[in-house]
């Protein structure tokens, strides 16, 4: 498939509007239309919470924060938390949702994934990666990865699974509700299983949702 990673994953995130309907997707009004997006976030969230437990987490990069996802998250850990992305528009969200969870430090920077460790610097003990290396294509997840691994020991990071159910999924879903039967830049199970052993071990994994979903969570820890 032909992904333009700068139209349709750098420049599209910076809209204002786009930013409000991506939060208010999972956090805006109850029912059934937002339940399927409602359902997943909880779920990352679950499972970002469990990883970190296993992990020193004093000191969390997450990137990209997106609208605060992961406030509710980061915040009772009591530790600081740098919550980065590159769309203006996401991190004046995600301020407000840090806030009302109460997280006390917290620094918010813009950033290009690509240039983590140029912007924000090393030594965090984790960063947490969620929802953006589906959308880049393998040359730039390649060099993301290489920053996560440069900025900290740790590493949780969500990607795109493609499997032969989740081709059908689309395809149904597609037939149901319509919606772009694509597969953006997933991958195969053992492809993102040697994108993330390039520069880390994979100490866990879980699925996010399979019948909502393609997302799978890592937990990665440094090779060296």
């Amino acid at each position: 498939m032909t992904f333009d990673y700068q139209q349709e994953t750098k420049d599209h995130y910076k809209a204002a509007e786009v930013a409000s309907a991506y939060h208010a997707a999972f956090a805006g009004a109850r029912g059934w239309r937002t339940l399927p997006a409602r359902s997943v976030a909880a779920r990352e969230r679950a499972v970002v919470a469990q990883f970190l437990r296993r992990i020193p987490h004093g000191r969390v990069l997450d990137l990209p924060a997106g609208t605060g996802k992961l406030a509710p998250v980061l915040a009772p850990l009591g530790g600081s938390v740098v919550a980065s992305d590159i769309s203006p528009a996401m991190l004046e969200i995600a301020r407000r949702e840090y806030d009302q969870a109460g997280c006390t430090d917290v620094d918010f920077r813009i950033c290009d994934a690509e240039q983590i460790t140029a912007t924000l610097g090393q030594g965090f003990d984790a960063v947490v990666c969620l929802r953006l290396l589906h959308r880049v294509p393998p040359d730039v997840r390649r060099r993301v990865l290489a920053q996560l691994a440069a900025c900290a020991d740790h590493a949780i990071v969500s990607m795109g699974i493609e499997t032969p159910y989740h081709r059908a999924r689309r395809r149904v879903r597609s037939w149901l509700v319509g919606g772009n039967v694509g597969a953006l830049c997933y991958e195969s199970p053992s492809a993102a299983r040697t994108q993330l052993t390039a520069h880390f071990h994979v100490l866990a994994q879980k699925w996010i949702l399979p019948g909502l979903s393609q997302e799978m969570i890592f937990l990665l820890g440094q090779r060296n």
